[in-house]
């Protein structure tokens, strides 16, 4: 799954980046996702009085799924951390409005110079939003004006030949075997420095797979994975060297 990301400030137009953007992906035949970050304090989709599911919420239930005829609704009462949340996706691409401290590639969206500037980062594609109204670079980046069709659509190319698939983004302290993070493996990436290909984790040996969804193993756990089954393994008739080993375990 590739992401992008498009953060900024309050009216710095944002929203319509990431509408004009999905808009253009969809046409390409693409499974599109999106996540919204909300800085609302205290705020809850699910509202007293309006609605049968709030009564279940208040009951207890940690997981309300609504089924309606245009629409089905996940309703998980708690907060999650982006990865949680992207974890539980699965699509061609995921557009991001805001969670800016996670460190995708991104689209900074501003009304002034000030505002670029403080989101402005090495992971930084491009620019859009209002500033467009009164520049076309800037920080030696296009400015783009989502509003303006042509300008719309050069973006969605910009972000089809940049974008890469999604880093494990797991802990600083389990992997480094690119000698690098990987927010700091992003903005390589992003600075041409480095490609998707140059994160060894994704060379692995050992895979493991929870239903349709395969997890990324930090290079110890393969380690300690892969040298406990060879050696249960190796104990077994039929056992040949060289030879790929599946283990499927079905829960009942």
């Amino acid at each position: 799954m590739k992401a992008i990301q498009i953060c900024g400030y309050h009216q710095s137009g944002k929203t319509t980046t990431v509408k004009e953007l999905v808009t253009r992906l969809k046409l390409g035949g693409n499974s599109v996702a999106t996540i919204k970050d909300i800085h609302i304090e205290g705020f809850e989709l699910d509202q007293p009085d309006n609605s049968n599911s709030y009564i279940h919420k208040k009951a207890g239930a940690d997981l309300v799924v609504i089924s309606a005829e245009k629409e089905t609704d996940f309703l998980h009462y708690r907060s999650m951390e982006f990865l949680e949340i992207a974890h539980k996706i699965s699509a061609d691409w995921l557009v991001v409005e805001g969670f800016s401290d996670f460190p995708l590639p991104k689209i900074v969206c501003g009304k002034t110079e000030q505002e670029v500037d403080d989101l402005f980062d090495q992971r930084t594609i491009a620019i859009s939003g209002v500033i467009s109204q009164t520049h076309q670079e800037y920080r030696s980046l296009p400015v783009f004006n989502p509003m303006i069709p042509e300008q719309a659509d050069a973006l969605f190319k910009l972000v089809s030949d940049k974008i890469f698939p999604m880093l494990p983004y797991v802990d600083d302290k389990c992997c480094n075997l690119c000698g690098m993070t990987c927010s700091k493996m992003a903005a390589a990436i992003v600075q041409g420095e480095k490609t998707y290909d140059d994160c060894l984790i994704n060379r692995t040996t050992v895979h493991l797979k929870i239903g349709d969804r395969e997890i990324k193993i930090v290079p110890f756990v393969q380690t300690i994975l892969k040298n406990n089954v060879l050696a249960l393994v190796r104990e077994l008739n039929g056992w040949e060297d060289g030879q790929p080993i599946e283990v499927t375990i079905e829960r009942e």
